[in-house]
């Protein structure tokens, strides 16, 4: 792999040496959250917002729960393989061009779904959302990456799960007074219409970020060296699937392990909350479960930005100068205790069918240890 040099592009450099994470000033680097946030925000809600609705849908479609309940399995299975994918080429085409065609392509699949016929067509157009959803989280992520400093990442990366999680607040409550008054498909066009408004957006506000075309830029028509410019390498087309290949690492499978095992079992607890709510003994309409995942979204945005300062936190008091890069992720394995604590009392109390109150209860305290250990765990991968 080429490095960059100067004296490779033949280019006199006479300003003083600035550092790649300092070519944004402070507003600017507000903005560029704001929107990446916002991708976060979207991400989620696709994923939550027609959750209210799923039992019409099933009736509308004259299918079943389990297929129903594939709509949204199948939408995050595509989601997580191929976030692989796009993570490979928004390192070597650069992080604008994958977001732009990513989101184009997300709103395309939105209104497929809007107009399924069956629930064949609905799972293959959810597929395709699930595919090009992800280009939202692995730009958001790589975006952080690129305009902040490792030792500061943690904040911003509560934010940003902060906008992820608080998407569980409102899609759930809005999805199902959407769906209460203008059914179930009714959700596609609002996610259609709220990725729009983003695809603007960025196209207009959002820079591209990747450190090798920064430096790039500021070699070429600033004539300014960039102090990273002997760690960056021109980007190649990798295998996608060797990120794979850091699960076998011994000092992070028990933080792996943890964390999707939690992962895992929180988001189940999700969606099966919605077809529990709905049928005996609860028999609540979308716009009332809608509303009950209010608390629920409201400890993972809680959690989330906790979590985050508290990383930064424990980072630069006691793991700056320190080998042992894992401390970090302390605080995230505390909080995970309340995952286990939580999904006990959701799984007992649903089985008993005591009152609503009771799960709820649970699923929040689920939530708030997921968010809040998330953030850290981020960091360290």
């Amino acid at each position: 792999m080429k490095s960059i040099s100067d004296q490779e592009q033949g280019i006199a450099v006479t300003t003083t040496p600035l550092s790649v994470y300092d070519t944004y000033d402070k507003c600017k680097k507000n903005i560029i959250l704001f929107l990446i946030c916002c991708f976060g925000f979207l991400a989620s809600f696709d994923e939550v917002a027609y959750l209210p609705a799923l039992l019409e849908m099933v009736k509308d479609l004259e299918t079943t729960k389990t297929f129903g309940l594939l709509t949204i399995s199948i939408y995050l299975f595509a989601m997580s393989i191929s976030s692989l994918i796009w993570g490979v080429f928004a390192d070597y085409y650069g992080r604008k061009p994958i977001a732009i065609f990513g989101l184009a392509a997300f709103i395309l699949s939105s209104i497929g779904c809007y107009f399924s016929p069956n629930i064949y067509i609905m799972l293959f157009f959810r597929t395709l959302q699930g595919c090009f959803i992800s280009v939202s989280v692995v730009i958001g992520q790589g975006t952080i990456a690129d305009i902040y400093q490792s030792n500061s990442r943690g904040t911003p990366y509560g934010v940003f799960y902060a906008f992820y999680f608080a998407a569980g607040l409102l899609g759930p409550a809005l999805g199902g007074e959407i769906c209460q008054y203008y059914g179930w498909r009714s959700t596609f066009t609002l996610v259609a219409m709220i990725a729009f408004v983003l695809f603007i957006s960025y196209v207009l506000i959002v820079p591209e970020t990747q450190h090798y075309k920064v430096i790039c830029k500021y070699q070429i028509q600033r004539k300014i060296i960039v102090l990273e410019l002997d760690q960056v390498s021109k980007p190649t087309l990798t295998n996608p699937c060797l990120p794979l290949s850091y699960l076998i690492d011994s000092t992070i499978i028990p933080y792996i392990v943890v964390l999707t095992c939690s992962y895992i079992a929180v988001n189940c607890s999700l969606l099966l909350a919605p077809t529990e709510l709905g049928e005996a003994p609860y028999f609540f309409q979308p716009d009332i479960i809608g509303i009950l995942f209010i608390p629920i979204a409201s400890a993972f945005l809680i959690g989330s930005v906790i979590g985050g300062k508290l990383s930064d936190l424990i980072t630069i008091k006691y793991f700056q100068n320190s080998k042992v890069l894992e401390g970090r992720m302390l605080p995230g394995l505390l909080f995970s205790v309340l995952i286990s604590i939580g999904l006990s009392i959701y799984g007992w109390t649903f089985q008993n069918a005591i009152h609503v109150s009771v799960p709820i209860l649970g699923q929040i305290f689920a939530g708030f240890g997921q968010a809040a250990s998330r953030p850290s765990r981020t960091l360290e991968f």
